[in-house]
């Protein structure tokens, strides 16, 4: 575990929420981009070393619309980069926390991204994230 990769917010209305985000922060987003196996259309924002992902839900049946729907906009995850997501999703098993994908899958922001259950976790969603590397 390296560090705080990003903090990811659920939002309703991504174009309202980068407006109010780039108020905030005095930055405009880095990167959109839609992944289509999670639902979600993404929204980064770096300032200095901070990130900050927007989650918007691509359609009304998708992990994070359901997420808005049961607890509202708000803190959805927290990303940990980590150097071997194999070797940290073994290790994690190992220690009993519940790792939610068998394999780590691609993610925004060039990631390899796997979760574990908020139920192991203190009721906090956490990614673990690994930048895929150029060949």
């Amino acid at each position: 575990m390296k560090k705080i990769d990003h903090i990811g917010i659920a939002v309703k209305d991504l174009t309202v929420s980068n407006v109010l985000f780039e108020k905030l922060l005095g930055v405009s987003p880095y990167k959109q981009e839609e992944v289509e196996s999670e639902g979600v259309i993404t929204s980064f924002f770096k300032s200095d070393t901070n990130k900050i992902e927007l989650l918007a839900s691509a359609h009304a049946d998708s992990v994070i619309a359901k997420f808005i729907e049961k607890k509202g906009e708000g803190i959805h995850h927290i990303a940990i980069e980590v150097d071997d997501i194999q070797h940290e999703m073994e290790r994690l098993k190992k220690e009993g926390f519940h790792v939610l994908n068998e394999n780590p899958k691609k993610g925004a922001d060039n990631k390899l991204v796997v979760f574990l259950h908020p139920k192991s976790t203190n009721g906090v969603l956490i990614e673990l994230c690994q930048s895929i590397k150029e060949l």
